[in-house]
């Protein structure tokens, strides 16, 4: 991507009349003679050629006439103009606001560099403007605004930037922009979809990032797997669109498979509990306890049915051996059931570390 430069002086932006003068010069005609030919004032003619009006649509046509240079170009001329003038102008539309937020987001910009979505070395001006085109944004600063668009599952132990999680909310976005599921979510069909989910858990060279993807979507859910950063602490961000569609992202934030599969039952778990819709967003950050526990309830259950669980654990055997045959039984790996029996204490976060599978960020782009 080539480096956008700014700071060109307005003075060196040729404005259209100049080239009308060129012409009346070469032609020996004079603004008075131009003015009867089009059918304005001769003060608007010298208003034009010393760069104070700009070429209306009615004097590009008269100028066809007049000159015989179609008024596409005369048009053009202006419309370039126009936008030449803008970019010139552009660096002054950034505001301290933004710088702020520029600063909190060198690890977004690190990314987007290495993706060859913004120059590799510019200022810190043309880093903004380069922000706002790859973030897709008229203003980095309202990042921040991103904010209440979607669901999260956000950690309590870690701290939010509003401009950097507002940044990774507009990737997530980006991700699923144009990609329209091939079917409607369906509810009713939910047992069927997390059992093949599970499939994709189990399966010996599982592709995740694209099995995931191509599962969800015959379901109603366009999936994907968003690179996390410092700032924003969430696993997760869930939208619904006007046609219906479920737009669902996920971080590999924390790198153990568990805690992955797990956020991604939660997820669905909003779905499912109609936490996320068309008009009424639901923000996933803790807040609301109720609609939280019930996502967890669905993630935990889905994972390992309530009732075996009991028994496992009257059993009382957490051997890996044990493990490893539940987990079979259940239709999930080893690590899910670690993980669990790790969180509420019944092992050591310790014990049997060899079977916790971690996962390594990579894009699919």
């Amino acid at each position: 991507m080539a480096a956008k430069k700014t700071g060109i002086s307005p003075e060196l932006i040729i404005h259209p009349g100049e080239t009308i003068t060129d012409i009346l010069e070469d032609r020996g005609i004079t603004q008075a003679d131009l003015a009867s030919r089009t059918g304005v004032s001769p003060a608007y003619v010298c208003s034009v050629i010393n760069g104070k009006k700009g070429i209306s649509a009615n004097f590009a046509m008269g100028l066809e006439y007049a000159l015989g240079v179609p008024k596409s170009f005369w048009l053009n001329l202006q419309a370039n103009y126009e936008s030449e003038l803008l970019e010139a102008n552009e660096a002054l539309t950034i505001t301290e606001e933004e710088r702020d937020a520029r600063e909190a987001l060198k690890d977004v910009v690190k990314y987007l560099r290495s993706k060859g979505k913004m120059p590799p070395r510019e200022s810190k001006e043309n880093s903004i403007l380069s922000l706002r085109k790859a973030l897709q944004i008229s203003n980095i600063a309202n990042l921040k605004e991103m904010i209440p668009s979607g669901a999260f599952r956000i950690s309590a132990n870690a701290a939010m930037n509003p401009y950097v999680l507002g940044a990774w909310i507009r990737l997530c976005q980006i991700a699923g922009d144009n990609a329209v599921p091939s079917a409607q979510f369906d509810k009713g069909r939910i047992t069927e979809l997390c059992g093949k989910i599970k499939q994709i858990m189990c399966r010996k060279n599982a592709v995740i990032q694209k099995d995931l993807k191509e599962l969800l979507d015959k379901y109603g859910i366009n999936f994907s797997i968003v690179k996390n950063f410092r700032g924003a602490p969430v696993q997760g961000y869930i939208s619904q669109n006007e046609a219906g569609f479920y737009q669902m992202a996920l971080t590999i934030r924390g790198s153990f498979a568990d805690i992955f599969w797990f956020s991604l039952f939660h997820e669905i778990g909003h779905i499912v509990n109609g936490d996320v819709g068309k008009t009424a967003k639901f923000i996933d950050d803790g807040h609301d306890g109720d609609k939280e526990a019930a996502a967890d309830q669905f993630a935990s259950n889905t994972l390992l049915s309530p009732e075996s669980y009991q028994i496992f654990l009257q059993n009382s055997d957490f051997t890996i051996e044990a493990i490893k045959q539940y987990a079979v039984s259940q239709n999930v790996m080893p690590y899910i059931v670690i993980g669990r029996l790790q969180k509420e204490k019944h092992l050591e976060y310790s014990d049997y570390s060899d079977y916790k599978l971690r996962y390594k960020w990579a894009d699919p782009t």
